[in-house]
């Protein structure tokens, strides 16, 4: 007669299990959501903040572009058209503080680059299509146009964009678009972000009790090796965003002054196109003029990026040159 007392005895642990581990798979659930939520906004964060560096970075390549096209048709052609009319120069003059440097080809480089940008720009602006003026502003003058005879954009430097990853990302190239997208432009950051780990899987809750816990764990554990790496290319995003703002500054503050400067040099060309006739302060004050143009089409003729999608080290140099020339001048 004991038997059913038994088996009810088992029938109640059988529920009392049952139910602790119903109670243990809503934990795990509950558990498992709030692994979940704190992966995603580890994610999220680390995402939004790479997308304001990016950002950053784009719109100061952009504004760089837009110097550039600005000095060549404006500043840099008045001084090809005023150097120009100059006679017999000494072309050792101006070659003292650069051995490698010869007037002569950098007046016809500067030249070649002033009809290549009006080339640009006849076409407007507006033509130039997306991401083109970041492009603009990251590639120096030299191979920005097909043919020079030509003016054949080259793909509207969509193109020529493209064969940097870096610089396609850094113009908002998504997936979509035929860009490279979020991991697509971490992975090219000069190889210091592995694109893989982004693979988080959408947070997606697909299974349940310990499986949904694991699986949890794991988003977390993604999450932030994901987040570890967005920072660090948010990291090298800001300092392309930084050293191209600096050259920006750098170039403007010269340009200014050789609007100003290139007035006076006007005249004194007027008055005596003969080099060799000039006293030593007019054959000084036209190395000046020329070592402005020197300092800012040094930053303007060296690519910002390397094909690793880093900064280039000369780029870097032409902007260290440019500032160290404006304060030259601020002491003089």
């Amino acid at each position: 007669m004991a038997v059913p007392f038994i088996l009810g005895g088992l029938a109640l642990a059988a529920g009392v299990f049952g139910a602790k581990k119903a109670y243990d798979g809503y934990q795990d659930q509950r558990a498992a959501e709030e692994l979940d939520n704190d992966a995603k906004a580890i994610f999220d964060f680390a995402k939004e903040n790479l997308d304001i560096a990016r950002k950053y970075a784009e719109q100061s390549l952009k504004n760089l572009g837009h110097a550039k096209l600005h000095i060549h048709q404006n500043s840099f052609k008045e001084f090809i058209d005023i150097f120009s009319k100059l006679k017999n120069v000494e072309s050792d003059d101006f070659s003292k503080d650069d051995l490698k440097f010869n007037i002569n080809e950098f007046i016809e480089f500067t030249k070649e680059s002033v009809i290549d940008f009006t080339k640009l720009a006849t076409g407007g602006i507006a033509s130039l299509g997306a991401g083109a003026l970041a492009g603009l502003g990251a590639y120096g003058s030299v191979g920005l146009l097909a043919s020079a005879s030509t003016g054949t954009l080259i793909s509207a430097l969509s193109g020529a964009a493209a064969t940097n990853a870096t610089l396609a990302w850094l113009g908002g190239g998504s997936l979509a678009a035929g860009g490279f997208g979020m991991a697509g432009g971490m992975a090219v950051l000069g190889g210091i972000v592995a694109a893989p780990v982004l693979a988080v899987g959408g947070f997606l809750y697909s299974k349940v009790g310990e499986q949904a816990l694991d699986e949890a764990k794991s988003n977390l554990h993604k999450a932030k090796a994901a987040a570890s790496e967005m920072n660090t290319a948010r990291t090298a995003t800001t300092a392309i965003g930084s050293i191209v703002n600096e050259s920006l500054i750098a170039i403007q503050k010269l340009d200014e002054i050789l609007i100003e400067e290139l007035q006076t040099f006007k005249l004194m060309i007027i008055r005596e196109n003969d080099y060799s006739k000039f006293t030593d302060d007019e054959k000084t004050y036209t190395q000046f003029i020329v070592n402005l143009v020197k300092a800012i089409s040094g930053i303007c003729k060296v690519n910002v990026l390397t094909e690793d999608g880093i900064v280039n080290k000369e780029f870097k140099k032409a902007v260290q040159i440019a500032q160290n020339l404006n304060k030259e001048i601020q002491t003089i």
